[in-house]
């Protein structure tokens, strides 16, 4: 699965269905944090999680090849621990016990140095997806804990340089690569935006029609104070994802866990055409299906995030 891709999607949603900073933007990120936390956690059915926060929240994240969830909510995380409450799913409240603290102050700077700390989480930690999709109960876990004090440092003799690892810096929205030469890149979307969920197909083609093709289902909800994102991707072959720019016309058989398929035609006048069958499953939820009256569909000549 490729989390970057479906990060890039997403984003790009978001932005279309509400235009305005969005999470992991460097905006968002501009206020500094607390404390920067991370430690991952065991997990049931063949899942992956881990907990991490920015200055939109404190995210609880959990993947599975070609799936993914986010549960977002405010919380605090500071140099004593972390508490937040996931509506009736679940809460962490733990203190943070240090093991290991390297500090951090680049020669010729007055300010208290970062202090980089590795450590252990104990306290509650409790967990359960909606339908039982998973179940995390612990009361210890190792993990990390950074307090950044760059903003607080004065260097008179040259400018302030950022020393975190390029893991723990203020991320960019995700973005795919431009495509190279003689390369044509397609996005596909069909946004349904009272329900919040959409469907899209991103590709690139060489003039042979070789290259790479992805398909992307998501659905965003918010509720008991958790934003919550619920993602799938698949890797497809080119005969799966066809689509002529100059015609305006497009079809789609996307692979499992996908079903179904879909065609998409665009029109001079009134709406464009989308026909689709496709389903998709997400975790915590029921199939998905984004037909209707209030999907509207775009083919586009590039990739999310792109120039």
């Amino acid at each position: 699965m490729s989390r970057s891709l479906i990060l890039a999607a997403l984003f790009a949603f978001v932005a279309l269905c509400a235009p305005a900073p969005v999470a992991g933007s460097s905006a968002a990120r501009s206020k500094p944090l607390p404390a920067e936390i991370a430690f991952a956690l065991p997990a049931n059915n063949g899942l992956r999680a881990h907990v991490e926060n920015s200055s939109e929240g404190i995210t609880l994240i959990l993947e599975r090849k070609g799936y993914y969830a986010s549960y977002q909510v405010d919380g605090e995380a500071t140099e004593a621990g972390v508490k937040a409450q996931f509506g009736k799913l679940g809460r962490i409240d733990v203190t943070f016990e240090p093991t290991e603290t390297e500090l951090d102050g680049p020669k010729g700077c007055k300010g208290p140095p970062s202090r980089l700390s590795q450590g252990r989480f104990v306290g509650t930690i409790e967990f359960t997806g909606e339908q039982e999709y998973v179940r995390i109960a612990t009361s210890e876990v190792e993990g990390t804990l950074n307090v950044w004090r760059e903003s607080e440092w004065h260097c008179p003799r040259r400018e302030r340089s950022d020393r975190r690892p390029a893991e723990q810096r203020p991320l960019n929205v995700p973005a795919f690569k431009r495509p190279g030469p003689q390369r044509e890149p397609a996005s596909l979307s069909a946004l349904d935006r009272p329900c919040r969920c959409f469907f899209a197909a991103y590709a690139e083609r060489t003039r042979k029609g070789r290259g790479w093709t992805e398909f992307v289902g998501a659905k965003f909800e918010e509720r008991e104070g958790m934003e919550i994102t619920r993602a799938v991707s698949a890797h497809a072959r080119p005969s799966d994802f066809v689509f002529d720019h100059a015609r305006g016309t497009a079809r789609v058989s996307p692979p499992r866990p996908f079903s179904g398929h879909a065609t998409f035609r665009r029109r001079p006048h009134g709406r464009d055409l989308w026909r689709s069958t496709i389903r998709f499953p997400l975790l915590g939820s029921d199939p998905l299906s984004i037909r209707g009256p209030g999907v509207r569909a775009l083919l586009i000549r590039e990739l999310p995030g792109g120039e």
